[in-house]
């Protein structure tokens, strides 16, 4: 029975938590990461815990929300302005001008595309449909940043309980949980190094490698460095397309317009130093943080991000971390001798006959 209403207290706290469980567990990352700065600015502010986690909370609240309030409406203006030049181009020169707009190596393509339409839809309503549909998306847009806002005020409300009363929390979980406390102290410290090596690491790499855009974007001459700049430090925080595949892409970009030196300069930028200098910067971040191996962590990264979305940046390699921490304790404290004991295996390529590697 105990058991019976065990999980079904489970299922109802979930139900109650799954609206928001994204934000609560950035809060309790970013909790867990910024919580012994919350402790040093506590002891330099005299004691006072409740201005230190306000100050922290207001620090990271800006540090988040400026970037992405200024990438949005930039998004948003420059989308707006876009429209409004494109319908007065349709109402002044038809389809045709539209076409000329476009960078000319593809023009030819465009415009044998357009004469390939059936010919009753080859005039200006088609594209004033497409339009139609676009303006039709705006809602949906809204809605959508309606919801990164609550999600973010959800966060900082979370992050500020826990900064403020992160050491009675894991008391309360200490005592609360049927592990014993060394047990207990060992899967806390694996959730604390993984979280501030994945997040810490991840920003800082994401930033080195939006300024080393940056500086290319000027030297190329690219139009909106800064915004450029800004986009490319988010998408260097996920590892598929990366800051440097997006640079690379404004190096097309830039060979579409009719700027073929600026665009050679740039792809060369983004391959030897944008693309690269991740694999300096990271190892030296992460150094001493997560005892995995890069190729797991990379897998661990992608399949985070497939299956949670942009938490999984975070969830990703941590639940393999805590996977592993569990095995270990497993091993250590748990399973027979004859099993923990240590096995000498030699490796796959090994030669026929070779001893094994000592342990």
């Amino acid at each position: 029975m105990l058991l019976t209403l065990l999980i079904v207290a489970l299922i109802l706290v979930w139900l109650i938590i799954r609206p928001f469980a994204a934000a609560l567990f950035m809060a309790l990352v970013m909790a867990v990461t910024f919580y012994p700065w919350r402790r040093r600015l506590t002891a330099r502010l005299g004691g006072h815990r409740t201005l230190a986690s306000f100050l922290i909370t207001l620090g990271l609240l800006i540090a988040l929300v400026l970037p992405v309030v200024t990438l949005g409406v930039v998004a948003v203006r420059e989308a707006a302005d876009t429209l409004d030049y494109m319908h007065q181009v349709l109402a002044e020169e038809g389809v045709d001008g539209v076409i000329k707009l476009i960078p000319e190596p593809l023009q030819g393509w465009v415009a044998r595309a357009w004469q390939q339409l059936p010919r009753q839809e080859q005039n200006a309503e088609f594209i004033f449909g497409l339009e139609r549909r676009g303006a039709g998306m705006i809602p949906r847009a809204l809605n959508w940043a309606g919801q990164i806002v609550g999600q973010t005020a959800l966060m900082m409300v979370g992050l500020f309980f826990m900064l403020l009363d992160g050491g009675r929390l894991a008391g309360w979980v200490a005592e609360t949980m049927p592990l014993p406390r060394r047990h207990l102290r060992e899967l806390f410290t694996e959730f604390r190094t993984v979280s501030a090596t994945v997040l810490l690491g991840s920003i800082v790499t994401a930033g080195v490698q939006a300024a080393f855009a940056f500086a290319g974007y000027l030297i190329a001459r690219v139009p909106n460095a800064s915004f450029l700049a800004l986009v490319t430090f988010f998408l260097g925080l996920i590892p598929i397309l990366g800051a440097g595949g997006f640079s690379f892409l404004i190096a097309i970009y830039m060979y579409l317009t009719g700027h073929l030196g600026s665009a050679i300069f740039l792809a060369a930028w983004s391959a030897l130093v944008v693309g690269t200098v991740d694999n300096v910067i990271k190892p030296i971040v992460m150094k001493g943080g997560m005892q995995l191996h890069g190729a797991i962590v990379f897998f661990a990264l992608l399949g985070g991000l497939a299956a949670f979305g942009p938490v999984g940046l975070v969830l990703g390699p941590l639940s393999v971390s805590l996977l592993l921490a569990v095995l270990r304790i497993y091993q250590r404290d748990f399973a027979p001798a004859n099993s923990a004991a240590a096995v000498d295996v030699a490796p796959l390529d090994a030669a026929p006959g070779e001893p094994p590697p000592s342990t």
